[in-house]
């Protein structure tokens, strides 16, 4: 490792980097899965949550971990995302149900959108809390503006006014 890599801080930490495990996420034919490394052991290891046999010649070569089974064709990347969070060689990784890859999934974008990152989250707040004009008012101006990223709400309580109206919505049919 170069002696001023990571210096700057910027994208970087090699203090971080001194860590015992490195986790790749890999996409292979429209797949996740993670390869973890042990450094210390020089050790590679496999995470997939659809893993029923070796697909290419790399994976024949490596060890697979067992990890919980997805209950669907779809949520692979949010596993990897999971295993990700909460690996540890000694800890039992989490089996998901759909509901609650629903609820994850929905977290997720939400942080995407609400992230401090993200350089038109003003503008998308701002649509979002944007209340349409009615037919029979249109003189009446019922937009609301975002004014500070502290007045806006958080993840978790979009996430809940949205299963709300799904619910809602659902009623009424």
């Amino acid at each position: 490792m170069h002696s001023k890599l990571g210096e700057d801080g910027k994208n970087f930490d090699r203090h971080k980097a001194a860590r015992k495990w490195w986790l790749i996420p890999v996409c292979n034919r429209l797949h996740w899965y993670l390869y973890a490394f042990n450094l210390d052991k020089r050790d590679l290891l496999v995470l997939d949550s659809m893993y029923d046999h070796p697909f290419d010649e790399l994976r024949k070569l490596v060890d697979e971990y067992v990890v919980p089974k997805q209950p669907n064709n779809d949520d692979c990347g949010i596993y990897v995302i999971k295993f990700m969070k909460k690996w540890n060689e000694d800890s039992n990784l989490i089996a998901y149900t759909n509901e609650e890859l629903v609820k994850i999934r929905k977290t997720l974008v939400l942080d995407i959108v609400l992230s401090n990152y993200n350089t038109i989250r003003g503008l998308l707040l701002q649509k979002a809390f944007t209340v349409s004009k009615r037919r029979n008012n249109p003189n009446r101006d019922k937009k609301k503006e975002v004014r500070s990223p502290f007045t806006a709400p958080s993840t978790n309580e979009i996430t809940i006014r949205a299963e709300k109206r799904n619910v809602e919505g659902k009623e009424k049919q």
